[in-house]
């Protein structure tokens, strides 16, 4: 049975007011739900006044609402999210949204859900591609410049953090190895087994030897973002940050990694897409000079990490391929499992022979889905 909007207020009024330390007299304002109708969001706003020790406050909670069987990709869950949030809020080594709650059981709200502080600002847009249109591209390079490296350094300051004193400890998982790279490879090899449904995936196959044979030695570990993208930065106007968003992909591993996502992900929204970027952004040697100056240390093996990443993200297109197949929006038979922008990607730095997007490719890209469409790979 779906909430209304009045039950989803009470219960939520009554759970802050009993799980938030320091705040009493909580009071919810009316949420924007049409009268009568079924409360189904996922993510949703809501202004609350309370006391507390300094006074009488008033704030914009944002929660989000996600069910419990609900895996982006393997090992990623609403729970990590919500241990990264609190970890990184209660550090204060790079801005996240204030840290409020997490409720795990779903009897409260229908499904496990976040709450957190409401982040004003903008993010560079996916869609419509930021290279292309919206606020990024109305500014001059030099601004242009200063944003992209204000986002750099804001992820960059997460090598300093030492995982195991600094609270982290959650994010060690035995089972894909020991914490660092070890562990980053073991979760790609599981989710690569548990997908590949004895398919021949040539690109794939060769990218899932290529790790292991390639795997550098003695690399740091560090805590990493795991969502790299100029879309999970919320910007103020002036292009300085307000939070970096989206930490349920966050791991262990060497922070090269998130280094090489970003550049993996301008790559894909520029040259890849055939869209121009914007001038002023840094080229990909002055993103990792900026990203070396804030780390404090030149970066390491990139060559190897843009191969991690990209198959990384292949993965991801496996699995839209297969929910677009499971709803009939393409047959089985469609070749966009092996010739896609992914494995076009791998193809190039593995010195493959190139796919060919043909029809296939673009029937796949014209279905996807939102969730399809999702970034976190």
């Amino acid at each position: 049975m779906t909430l209304s909007a009045a039950e989803v207020q009470v219960r939520l009024r009554d759970w802050l007011e009993t799980n938030v330390e320091g705040w009493s007299d909580v009071q919810l304002r009316p949420l924007e739900v049409a009268l009568g109708s079924g409360f189904s969001a996922e993510i949703f706003f809501v202004n609350v006044d309370f006391q507390d020790a300094a006074g009488s406050q008033s704030r914009t909670l944002v929660v989000r609402r996600q069910p419990g069987d609900l895996e982006v990709v393997l090992g990623s869950s609403l729970e990590l999210q919500g241990r990264m949030m609190a970890a990184l809020d209660r550090l204060q080594v790079t801005p996240v949204p204030e840290w409020v709650g997490m409720e795990l059981d779903p009897s409260i709200l229908d499904m496990p859900f976040l709450v957190m502080g409401r982040v004003e600002g903008q993010s560079a847009t996916q869609n419509p591609n930021y290279n292309s249109k919206g606020w990024l591209a109305e500014m001059n390079p030099a601004q242009r410049r200063q944003s992209w490296k204000n986002a750099v350094e804001a992820y960059a300051k997460m090598s300093r953090i030492d995982w195991q004193s600094d609270g982290f400890s959650f994010l060690a998982r035995a089972e894909w190895g020991a914490p660092g790279l070890d562990q980053y490879l073991g979760h790609i090899e599981a989710w690569y087994h548990g997908c590949r449904k004895d398919r021949e995936m040539p690109y794939v196959d060769r990218a899932i030897e290529y790790i292991r044979v390639q795997q550098p030695e003695n690399t740091e570990v560090n805590v990493l973002w795991g969502d790299s993208t100029p879309s999970n930065v919320m910007f103020a106007d002036d292009g300085s940050v307000n939070a970096l968003i989206d930490w349920e992909l966050a791991a262990l591993g060497p922070s090269e990694l998130d280094l090489a996502w970003w550049l993996y992900f301008d790559d894909l929204f520029s040259r890849r897409f055939g869209v121009e970027r914007l001038e002023g952004l840094p080229s990909r040697d002055e993103t990792i000079g900026i990203w070396e100056a804030e780390a404090g240390r030149k970066a390491q093996h990139l060559e190897y990490y843009d191969v991690v990443v990209a198959l990384r993200m292949a993965l991801v297109a496996v699995g839209a391929f297969d929910r677009q197949v499971g709803i009939g929006n393409i047959p089985p038979e469609n070749k966009s499992l092996n010739a896609n922008f992914m494995t076009l990607y791998l193809a190039e730095r593995l010195g493959m022979e190139l796919p060919e997007l043909g029809p296939d490719f673009y029937a796949f890209m014209s279905n996807m889905t939102p969730v399809d469409q999702k970034d976190d790979g």
